[in-house]
């Protein structure tokens, strides 16, 4: 996955009975088969299609970042709101058809079916947010065996803003049916973090991506894991009243 700054570094813990968590999805919950070095390549050849400076564009940046900077270079020439739309729209179908075109190879992360099920024996919902579009993560879900575990989700291209801005965490947990200071956030990248930071709520890092112990520690994690299997070991003080 791909790295982004570091969210603020103070951890937030659990203060009350964990009712729900939220899941990252890629090398999360199941191994990412996504091409994001083709994935940045053809957004930014689109970009440059638009009449945009490609020097603008780093491709070692976050997706996320490219696409913001892309809109607010837009905003300010004063393209239209309707144009710009318009523009992010055409950017979304090009990451929705790389993103769909391995996603038959997917396969899961050791351990995690297995947590997903410890945690829905104790009553806890799934939910899984992710930045890839709705039709990837249903495949990808389906395909690994994981759809009859997971509660709800919130994809990229849903009603919300997506991570690291907090507004699709916050309705997903309004799909699952509990209070955010009921949740954790699980993933393996720092945008995962940034989005735990923005929404208030704690967040466990697991090192199935590249992001290493260290970088998530200094980055307000509360727990470091090496996978979600082994997070069946850890998480029953936050399960109980």
């Amino acid at each position: 996955m791909e790295h982004s700054e570091a969210p603020d570094p103070t951890p937030l813990r659990p203060k009350r009975r964990i009712r729900g968590i939220i899941f990252d999805l890629d090398d999360t919950l199941v191994l990412s088969t996504v091409d994001f070095p083709k994935f940045k390549r053809q957004v930014i050849d689109r970009i440059e299609s638009f009449g945009d400076e490609r020097a603008q564009y780093d491709p070692s940046e976050t997706i996320v970042r490219i696409i913001d900077r892309f809109e607010t270079r837009m905003r300010d020439r004063g393209v239209a709101e309707a144009g710009i739309r318009r523009m992010l729209a055409e950017l979304d179908r090009i990451m929705d058809l790389v993103e769909l075109e391995r996603v038959d190879e997917t396969a899961i992360i050791p351990g995690a079916r297995e947590t997903l099920r410890f945690l829905q024996e104790r009553g806890v919902k799934v939910g899984v947010l992710t930045r890839g579009c709705a039709a990837y993560a249903a495949r990808a879900v389906a395909k690994t065996g994981l759809d009859d575990l997971v509660d709800a989700m919130e994809c990229r291209n849903s009603e919300t803003r997506p991570k690291p801005y907090p507004d699709s965490y916050l309705r997903l947990t309004q799909a699952l049916g509990v209070d955010k200071d009921e949740t954790l956030f699980v993933g393996d990248h720092l945008i995962d973090a940034q989005c735990a930071s923005n929404a208030g709520v704690p967040f466990i890092g697991v090192t199935t991506g590249d992001v290493p112990e260290r970088e998530f520690l200094s980055g307000g994690s509360f727990m470091v894991v090496r996978d979600v299997g082994e997070l069946r070991d850890r998480l029953g003080p936050f399960l109980n009243d």
